[in-house]
This record gives C-alpha cells, structure tokens and sequence, in this order.
C-alpha cells in the first residue's frame, strides 16, 4: 500500500460497513468538519458528546449543515466516560478525541471496572505516508508511552502488528530502531532490541537493533553488507521511546510532505487521537484508518 488514496480505494473495495464514531467533546470546528466529511462519504455515523450549547454554537458560527445526535455532558470526563460506555455496549465502534485532555479521555478508557482496555499496553500507532518512497510506514510509539519497559515494548509491537495484519500485511517487518545494528551493552533500549528479536513473534519477523538506514533503504543494506532479516524493507518502525518517536513521525510529514494517521491500539474499539497541530488531513486519514482496523471489516 503505497498511500492513503490507496487505503480508502480498499475499504471501498472491501465494502466496509458504517462505522458509529463517538466525537468527545465536539465543539472544535477543525475535528468535527473532518467527521462531517468522513460523514458525506458514508464511512461513519457520528454522535457528538460534550456540551450541547457549546457545539450547537460551532456548528451555528461555522454555518455546518449537520443534524446529528448530540449527548449533552456537563465536563469533559463525563463526556469521555459516556463514549467508553457506549463503545463497553457495543453503541459505536470508534472514539475520537475533540476539545478534551488526553489524560481525561485516556483515564476513562482504561477504568478498572468501567474501561474498555483489551490488552495489557494501550499505544500510539501511526500509518505515514511517504510521497517520495511511495510506501507508507507504521510506527511506534510516539505518542504514548514516554520510556517504555520491556513488558511495554512487547505490547507496543503487538498492537503495531495487529495493524499491520489488519491492514492487510500478513507477515510484517518489526524494525527495532536504535543508533546502530549492533548491541550496545551501555545502551539499554539496545540491548531490549537484541532479547525482543529472539523472541518468537506470530505471522511477523522481528529485528533489532537496527539503524534507521537499515530499515527503510536497501542500498544501505547492501552497501553495509548487512545480512539481516530486513534489508531496507520494514514495514514496522518502533523506536526506544516517546521522544525519538514524536520526531520521526513529525520529520516524515514536516520535511517529506508525507501524511500521517494515528490511533491507540490496546483498547476494545479504535481511539482517535491526532495532536493539537495536526491538520484536517490528517484527522480524516486518522478516521479512515481507525475504519479500517475497527473489529468486523477487512
């Protein structure tokens, strides 16, 4: 899959069914235009969660023609507390994050008794296209988790696997990406690389550490003389933590003009959750591939 144009050529193909997407605190006119047009094309039903006066004021000021259901909820917790719960009774299929805090909308997802967490690490994973590789690369995680441990790593490439199966990868390649190939006793996330590549991962081949040149091009592989299991050609991108993560997913769009999603995986329906600069683009290609990856399509 080389794009996006490609990832919405293939859910119309497979004939996706309509997903419900519950929109967190909804009055924030750049979110809700990228649902109301994920809406015309007939990928989602939305229902917007938040103060029923404040969004109805959006809607008004942005003259948007939208009639959707609206839940009114008097603080954001209780607005992310009511989209868990829908999605706990099976009512929608997607979250997206609106006008709210991370942590009071993440908080509400993973509740003991009242959450929707499904597996033991929740993460960020993000889909980037790159324009002038014609690919696109899943990564991980630059939005989640700061310096994971080991037990976090091994979610973090389990939910990066997932969607990549999902996608439509049956057999991914997990680069672990450090400064270089070779285990560096000094060097913590290194020597995790070396112990998570022996382990034995289902329909995946895993590998690292290894250098960023490595991964993504196979004239460097050959100039190296590399003879690993992934030869420039990884499809899966994982970096030692939140920080190294966060800069290649900004250095693929900001310096490439590459396109760029991302959901949380780990939880029972995908978890929309774009940065406070992102762009209308990418909030709808966010939407279109958490419809791709949500439980009961493709």
């Amino acid at each position: 899959m080389k794009n996006f144009v490609e990832l919405e050529a293939r859910l119309v193909r497979e004939r996706m069914t309509q997903k419900r997407l519950a929109l967190v605190c909804a009055d924030e006119v750049n979110t809700l235009e990228a649902v109301i047009d994920m809406e015309e094309r007939g990928y989602i039903k939305p229902i917007l969660l938040g103060n029923k006066e404040a969004i109805q004021d959006v809607i008004r000021e942005n003259n948007l023609a939208v009639n959707y259901e609206i839940i009114h909820c008097d603080q954001p917790r209780e607005a992310a507390q009511k989209a868990v719960a829908l999605a706990k009774a099976g009512e929608v299929d997607l979250i997206m994050k609106g006008l709210i805090q991370t942590s009071d909308l993440l908080s509400a997802v993973v509740k003991r008794e009242t959450g929707i967490r499904e597996q033991k690490v929740l993460s960020h994973v993000a889909l980037v296209e790159i324009p002038f590789k014609e690919t696109m690369y899943i990564m991980s995680d630059g939005g989640m988790i700061p310096t994971p441990n080991f037990d976090q790593k091994v979610g973090i490439i389990e939910n990066s696997i997932q969607l990549a199966h999902a996608l439509g990868i049956e057999e991914p390649k997990v680069a672990l990406l450090d400064a270089a190939e070779h285990t560096n006793p000094h060097i913590q996330s290194s020597v995790d690389s070396e112990t998570l590549s022996q382990r034995e991962w289902e329909h995946a081949i895993v590998e690292g550490p290894i250098s960023l040149d490595l991964a993504v091009s196979k004239y460097a592989a050959e100039i190296k003389k590399w003879d690993g299991r992934i030869q420039g050609d990884a499809n899966i991108l994982i970096t030692p933590d939140i920080i190294s993560g966060n800069i290649l997913g900004k250095v693929g769009t900001l310096f490439t003009d590459g396109k760029m999603a991302g959901v949380i995986q780990g939880a029972k329906v995908p978890i929309i959750l774009t940065s406070r600069g992102s762009n209308r683009d990418e909030k709808i290609n966010s939407i279109l591939l958490a419809c791709s990856i949500a439980k009961g399509d493709l």
